[in-house]
């Protein structure tokens, strides 16, 4: 039967788009199910403000009137301003194993951004590098962390038959906390920055959580400035991100370092939320408060490290060992905690890659960003 691609332009078309993803992956426990007012908010260009400096085409796919995929065409201006180039993505894909509708979805997202003149497209970005991305390649035997994407094994395939290629790898590690072993080594340059008379450090509080995690994202953007598709938070966003981010911090994962009064390295590590999410199915309600006590056993065995920064000029004094080991030693105070997952971390980060592996880290999952060049 034949594939009918449609351009979301109406309020119960939208809605089709929100919902499909809970269609598709209805038996699939692997799936952790986003809240749906999370989701719309993401997705609603007068609503959230990423869409500020941004502009997104959804599509979706129906083979008789049944939505079979979808996916967003997505141009970032914020980032194409930030690195000069003519970059497109696409998002938020969702396909059945139907290499016909994924084959029109990619068509369609790429035919939108080559009326605007864009020279490539990558993804998939959920909107930007600064939110859920990249598609899972590696690592199916379980659920993501908090925030880190889900998918088919075969969305790989779907891509690849479409001329999609690699750009660029990310790494989820997990450290186990049964399995940590600190080299010699590496203990000598922990030892070292704790000695550096001119570092002290501030474990977050509650009463000042909104300050601090400003503080950690201003690290984030110096730190981050120069990788590879990177492109900083806006004023609008950042603020969103701080009231988000509040609500689920647990201070005691949460700590910034100072070199004399100047903010120098920072490390935010939030609690596994995706069990209670599971227990959601997507809808924050009267329920939410019973199934965050039930499920908190769960979510706290393990911790994913989500914000990370270092100002270079600060980065060969021995602080990146020293915020690891801060929060590995958070984790051994804390007797019901299995993990702590650094993720994602960028394939060509290789000086990141090998501190995470001197503290016993394994890669657990692989996520990829795939490009493909737009014709003139």
């Amino acid at each position: 039967m034949a594939v009918h691609i449609l351009p979301v332009a109406s309020g119960l078309d939208f809605n089709r788009f929100l919902d499909f993803p809970y269609q598709l992956y209805r038996h699939d426990s692997s799936w952790v199910p986003p809240i749906k007012s999370d989701d719309r908010a993401l997705l609603s260009s007068s609503d959230h403000p990423f869409w500020q400096t941004a502009e997104r085409k959804l599509f979706l796919a129906l083979r008789s009137g049944q939505v079979v995929g979808r996916i967003a065409a997505i141009i970032d201006h914020a980032y194409n301003q930030y690195v000069g180039e003519r970059c497109g993505a696409f998002g938020f894909f969702e396909c059945l194993d139907d290499s016909l509708a994924a084959k029109m979805l990619l068509n369609a997202a790429y035919d939108w951004l080559k009326a605007h003149d864009l020279d490539y497209m990558r993804g998939p970005v959920n909107p930007s590098t600064n939110y859920t991305c990249g598609l899972l390649v590696a690592g199916f035997e379980e659920p993501p962390a908090l925030l880190m994407p889900y998918n088919p094994p075969y969305y790989a395939r779907l891509l690849e038959e479409n001329h999609f290629y690699k750009e660029q790898d990310l790494f989820a590690y997990r450290i186990f906390k049964d399995k940590l072993n600190i080299s010699p080594l590496i203990q000598a340059q922990i030892e070292q920055a704790k000695n550096n008379p001119r570092f002290h450090c501030r474990p977050a509080n509650k009463d000042n959580l909104d300050r601090d995690i400003k503080i950690m994202l201003d690290l984030y953007r110096n730190s981050w400035a120069k990788n590879w598709y990177f492109s900083p938070l806006s004023a609008s966003e950042e603020n969103y991100l701080v009231d988000e981010l509040i609500q689920i911090v647990d201070p005691n994962f949460f700590v910034l370092f100072f070199h004399e009064d100047t903010p120098a390295a920072g490390m935010v590590a939030l609690p596994d939320l995706t069990p209670f999410l599971k227990a959601l199915q997507g809808n924050l309600n009267f329920k939410a408060p019973l199934a965050y006590f039930k499920t908190k056993p769960l979510f706290e065995r393990g911790y994913r490290i989500m914000l990370f920064g270092i100002r270079e000029e600060f980065r060969l004094l021995g602080l990146p060992a020293l915020l690891f080991s801060y929060m590995l030693g958070r984790a051994n105070a804390k007797p019901n905690l299995e993990w702590v997952e650094g993720s994602w971390v960028l394939e060509s980060n290789t000086a990141i890659c090998d501190l995470i592996e001197d503290f016993s880290g394994q890669i657990t999952k692989r996520y990829r960003i795939y490009r493909q060049e737009i014709e003139p």
